[in-house]
């Protein structure tokens, strides 16, 4: 739980003890605050509260020694307070006494605001054998439409029930689950679709979507047309088991258009198991995808057809027809030969920074080795995703001039060019990294001095990982740059070089 929750609830365990004081005036504001404080609980927050009370602990001092050694027949002074008594009691339900805490539970049943229900809810997995038997009577008793609401609300922690681990809630849980999905219940059901909680929105459109109410074409529109991505994905999967005809080609339409991934997968899947006549069309739009997964998933179903996919994408650079760029390039990436990156190469300089981050994406996977030089002017671009792709292309590469990677991080017009180059740098043989990251400490701008030093220490951490030993040209330049740099860094890590180099005698 968060801090800031733990602090409001905290304040709870502080004035609880006061409900008990023979001041009558302080005890009524105390129960008050109490009530309030409740009130406003998250789910989390009264679980963690049930915790505190329970147990002794340097949250509970001797200030608390009047609530623990409160009685089940005192209980009735917590009945004094009006509306605040559900929340006393819901307290007294989070006793250290098991005593206490049943007798609370029988109290809280005679109450039927449904303000007790969260506490009823808590007390199924009580520990004790006779305190859990008394809330679940207590909740089988309000198996109601009335109660509809007020479940709802309570729907975390009625979640929170199919992970007990005392006893088996888990029927009662169902239960809860289909009085809430019952016709009766499903004007209470669709209210909540429109809540503010994350939690009871997103559990009571799972409720609703998982029933087979006359209105479930409605629920299903409702749940496409969610910001929430999850909700969404929930009502996808419910399409293909619950609609045909024309229900279902209209709930495809909207999910082969839907922004978020899985939900235009889960269309594509359903197509698939229709073995619908338009397959080969849907599965060449697939490709066209601009999400790798999408493009992934159609070629899975089109390899079962014998469909060469590469030769797909070639088309579309041969024929010069308009597409979507960055779908084609990184098609083919996926998909080509060695040749493909033909086609790749014209659209590293293409204006759009999406498609030249694309294609080097592509080159790299094609034929690496072969645009190393194209790769480290790549990592020049002034767009960071560009130039993070020719990153990524560089970190597998063979040959890579360490002179030419320090002369394009000295040079560098922006810092995100400069880190890329850094990071180059770090990836160099072991005594070519360590003297570029030396006169890299230099630099005018502090951050990547700060991660040139680290880079350092990282390097003396890794010291004994390789056994390589310098070259006497390796050695002498070292020596020169730490001679001239090792004012910029502290004693200890200039010592630390000294002495990795102390046991070579080159010249």
């Amino acid at each position: 739980m968060k801090s800031t929750d733990s602090n409001r609830v905290r304040t709870i365990v502080d004035i609880i003890p006061l409900v008990l004081a023979t001041d009558a005036g302080v005890a009524t504001e105390a129960a008050t605050e109490v009530h309030k404080l409740v009130l406003g609980a998250t789910a989390n927050e009264l679980v963690w509260l049930d915790q505190a009370l329970r147990q002794r602990s340097y949250y509970s001092g001797d200030y608390l020694y009047e609530w623990q050694k409160l009685s089940p027949d005192e209980l009735g002074k917590l009945e004094q307070f009006n509306d605040a008594s559900v929340s006393l009691l819901g307290m007294a339900s989070f006793h250290s006494s098991g005593y206490v805490r049943e007798a609370a539970v029988k109290r809280l049943a005679l109450i039927t605001s449904g303000a007790e229900l969260p506490f009823l809810l808590l007390r199924v997995n009580d520990w004790v054998v006779n305190v859990r038997e008394a809330a679940y009577d207590a909740i089988r008793a309000r198996f109601t439409p009335d109660y509809a609401r007020s479940f709802i609300q309570n729907l975390a922690l009625v979640s929170r029930l199919a992970q007990a681990g005392r006893s088996d809630p888990r029927p009662l849980v169902q239960e809860i689950y289909q009085l809430l999905q019952s016709r009766e219940c499903r004007t209470a059901l669709l209210e909540s679709l429109l809540s503010d909680d994350r939690f009871i929105k997103r559990a009571s459109f799972k409720l609703a979507l998982n029933s087979s109410e006359a209105d479930l074409p409605e629920v299903v529109r409702k749940a496409l047309e969610q910001r929430d991505t999850v909700v969404r994905v929930w009502a996808a999967q419910r399409v293909s088991s619950a609609f045909t005809g024309a229900t279902l080609d209209h709930f495809l339409k909207l999910m082969k258009h839907d922004k978020f991934t899985p939900v235009r997968r889960e269309a594509l899947r359903i197509l698939v198991r229709q073995n619908s006549p338009a397959l080969l069309v849907e599965l060449h739009v697939a490709l066209l995808d601009t999400h790798a997964s999408m493009r992934e998933e159609a070629r899975y179903h089109l390899r079962k057809l014998d469909t060469d996919v590469a030769a797909f994408y070639r088309h579309y650079f041969l024929a010069g027809e308009g597409v979507d760029l960055y779908s084609v390039i990184s098609g083919l990436g996926e998909t080509g030969g060695t040749s493909d990156d033909q086609f790749i190469v014209p659209y590293t300089t293409h204006p759009a920074g999406k498609i030249r981050g694309a294609a080097i994406q592509a080159l790299a996977k094609l034929n690496r080795n072969a645009h190393v030089g194209l790769f480290i002017e790549a990592l020049k671009d002034q767009v960071p995703h560009v130039s993070r792709q020719a990153l990524n292309a560089l970190d597998k590469a063979s040959a890579i001039d360490a002179e030419r990677i320090w002369e394009l991080f000295r040079s560098a017009a922006h810092t995100h060019v400069k880190r890329n180059a850094l990071s180059l740098i770090e990836r160099l043989g072991k005594w070519d990294s360590v003297y570029y990251l030396l006169r890299a400490v230099r630099d005018f701008d502090e951050t990547i001095a700060d991660m040139s030093r680290f880079a350092i220490q990282s390097w003396l951490a890794r010291f004994n990982r390789s056994f390589s030993s310098p070259t006497a040209e390796q050695l002498a330049r070292l020596r020169i740059a730490l001679e001239e740099n090792g004012n910029l860094l502290d004693d200890q890590t200039v010592e630390q070089l000294r002495f990795s180099m102390a046991g070579f005698k080159h010249a």
